[in-house]
């Protein structure tokens, strides 16, 4: 027996933070996907390995489905199998569990395309599959989401966890007041390029969402008001997309970020910082950018109709030794 499931990372193309506020972000896959298998291995326990260490991780169960990590404990992915097996309240003996994340590795730096809510969403297609569970697509979406938040403590919409589910370029997700979440594919323009470029600074969504909580606790007042604009211009943006305009996405995109932008100031979160450098270089060329998610690193984007700025932009960025990747 030998199973194999897989799942694609994502980037948030609008609607970072106000995906927390019921706004309609919108979320795309990447070409990168995290993979995971199970195979027999005939032996008395069963054997983790993991793309991240490149090392094999011997593990047995307690009574309380706790791992018995049988010598060192590999950390990030572990602590994802562990919640995984919490969830599935089912153990197992002489199978071989790999986790494959390294197309989400560039010059072994991580970067930020969600490849913990990829592999939440893999082990959840591969549990299903080894105990036959035959979960709904609900059902396998509500265990990874479970997954990933208990792995990674995480305070997030769970938008990045249905976009590596769904098999779909672009979805429009929100939260509904019950916080329950809701998702419809979307169709950008042909003529939409995305480019994805990597920052090698790394920060942690957590602390992120943490700011801007305290930052939103701080200003309610101004926060309202912005929210509002904010949200306002989501729902034109997709509008828009829906009438295949380009040039009003690009419009209301630029008025978004820049309502970020006052966001971000206003709340000191940190969202732009680590970003000049490329939100210079695009504005020279006549390219709109953005940071993609949390901020403060990780990645942004590069949006545009027009391919010869876009390649003006990559020949740039050739040239300053940064790494990027079509959306």
């Amino acid at each position: 027996m030998k199973i194999d499931t897989k799942a694609s990372g994502k980037v948030f193309f609008t609607g970072e933070y106000m995906a927390l506020e019921g706004g309609k972000s919108i979320i795309l896959s990447t070409p990168q996907e995290a993979r995971v298998s199970i195979i027999e291995n005939n032996k008395p326990h069963n054997i983790f390995r993991s793309s991240i260490s490149n090392s094999s991780y011997p593990f047995m169960f307690n009574d309380d489905l706790n791992i018995a990590w049988l010598r060192e404990d590999p950390e990030e992915l572990g602590t994802i199998l562990q919640q995984s097996i919490r969830k599935f309240k089912k153990t197992f003996t002489g199978k071989t569990i790999s986790i494959d994340t390294s197309e989400f590795f560039f010059e072994k730096k991580k970067i930020g395309i969600g490849s913990s809510a990829a592999v939440s969403v893999a082990i959840t297609l591969a549990f299903n599959k080894f105990y036959e569970m035959r979960l709904t697509p609900q059902k396998i979406i509500d265990y990874a989401i479970w997954i990933h938040k208990n792995a990674q403590n995480s305070k997030g919409s769970g938008f990045d966890v249905v976009a590596s589910y769904e098999e779909a370029r672009a979805l429009s997700c929100r939260l509904t007041n019950s916080s329950k979440l809701e998702y419809n594919q979307v169709e950008l323009p042909d003529d939409l390029i995305v480019i994805a470029v990597l920052n090698d600074i790394s920060v942690k969504t957590s602390e992120m969402i943490d700011k801007y909580q305290a930052g939103k606790e701080k200003h309610p007042s101004y926060f309202s008001k912005q929210a509002k604009k904010m949200k306002m211009e989501l729902d034109y943006i997709h509008s828009f997309i829906s009438k295949n305009d380009t040039n009003s996405i690009l419009k209301h995109l630029m008025a978004y970020n820049d309502l970020l932008l006052g966001l971000d100031r206003k709340l000191n979160i940190g969202i732009f910082e680590n970003h000049d450098e490329m939100t210079n270089l695009a504005e020279n060329a006549g390219v709109f950018y953005k940071p993609s998610g949390s901020g403060g690193g990780d990645l942004g984007l590069l949006i545009s109709n027009d391919r010869m700025r876009i390649e003006e932009v990559c020949a740039r960025l050739n040239s300053r030794g940064f790494n990027y990747f079509q959306v």
